[in-house]
C-alpha cells in the first residue's frame, strides 16, 4: 500500500508535470509544502476532462458510486493489476486518470516490534507523479482520488511488498486522460519504476504519526542504526 507521501515542493513538481504535458500549470494560493500527506488530505490534482487540463483539488480517499452512504469507506490504493476490471474503479480507471503530484513516498519496515519509516524519492530528488484515478463529487463528498500501486522493485521490496505507480516525462502524457487504454498500454505504464533511478533513506519515527506535519518529517532517524546496502550493479 501506499498511504503516505510528501509534497514539500509544489511548485517543482507542478513545473516538471507542466513541461511533460506541455500544459501551463500554476500550484493554487492554497497548496502550500505538505510533508506528511494522508488519508483525507485535500491536495493538488492534475486532471483532464472534456480536453481541458488543470489543477484541482481533490481528497485522498476514493468514493466508488457503489460505497457512497453516510459513512462511505475511503480508499488509498487500487492495484494496477485489477483496477481496470473491478466494478469499484473500473469507470474511473478507463475515463478518469489523474497525475498525483509527489517529491517522495514513505513506507515502513518492521524490525522486531517497531515500525521504522523510510522515504522514497528519485535520485536527486527529481519530482514526479504518482498515477491516481479520481471521481467527481456527489452530494457532501469533494472529488477523491486514489494511487495505484503495483509490485515493488528491488529497492521497494526491501521494505515492503508494494510500491505506488511513479510517472515521469511522457509517461505523464501517456497516463493522464479520459479515454480508455489498451490492455498492454496500462500494464506498460503501471510496471514498478527503476530502481537503479530511485533513492532511499531512514526518517524520524516523527512522521508516522498522522497528525504530525512539517520538515521534522524528513528529518534524520532518531538513533542510529546500521542501513542496508544497496547495489545495482
Amino acid at each position: 500500500m501506499c498511504v503516505r507521501y510528501t509534497l514539500h515542493k509544489t511548485d517543482a513538481a507542478l513545473n516538471a508535470i507542466s513541461a511533460a504535458l506541455g500544459a501551463p500549470l500554476e500550484a493554487p494560493d492554497w497548496a502550500g509544502p505538505k510533508f506528511n500527506v494522508t488519508l483525507t488530505s485535500t491536495m493538488p490534482v492534475v486532471a483532464r476532462q472534456a480536453g481541458a487540463t488543470a489543477v484541482r483539488p481533490m481528497r485522498w480517499g476514493f468514493v466508488p458510486f457503489g460505497g457512497r452512504g453516510p459513512h462511505p469507506k475511503l480508499i488509498a490504493n487500487a492495484r494496477a493489476e485489477t483496477v481496470a476490471s473491478l466494478p469499484a474503479f473500473k469507470k474511473a480507471a478507463a475515463s478518469r486518470r489523474c497525475l498525483v503530484p509527489a517529491n517522495g513516498f514513505y513506507e515502513w519496515a518492521t524490525e522486531g516490534s517497531t515500525k521504522l519509516p523510510y522515504l522514497f524519492t528519485l535520485a536527486g530528488e527529481e519530482p514526479f507523479a504518482l498515477a491516481g484515478i479520481w471521481d467527481p463529487p456527489a452530494g457532501d463528498l469533494p472529488e477523491t482520488y486514489c494511487v495505484l500501486t503495483t509490485e515493488p522493485n528491488d529497492l521497494v521490496a526491501r521494505v515492503h511488498n508494494r510500491m505506488p505507480v511513479i510517472l515521469t516525462d511522457g509517461a505523464m502524457r501517456r497516463w493522464i486522460g479520459d479515454a480508455p487504454l489498451a490492455p498492454e498500454e496500462l500494464k506498460l505504464l503501471t510496471a514498478p519504476f527503476d530502481a537503479a533511478r530511485m533513492a532511499t533513506r531512514r526518517v524520524s519515527r516523527y512522521m508516522s504519526n498522522s497528525r504530525n506535519e512539517g520538515p521534522q518529517c524528513l528529518a534524520p532517524p532518531d538513533e542510529p542504526r546500521p542501513e542496508p546496502e544497496l547495489d545495482f550493479g
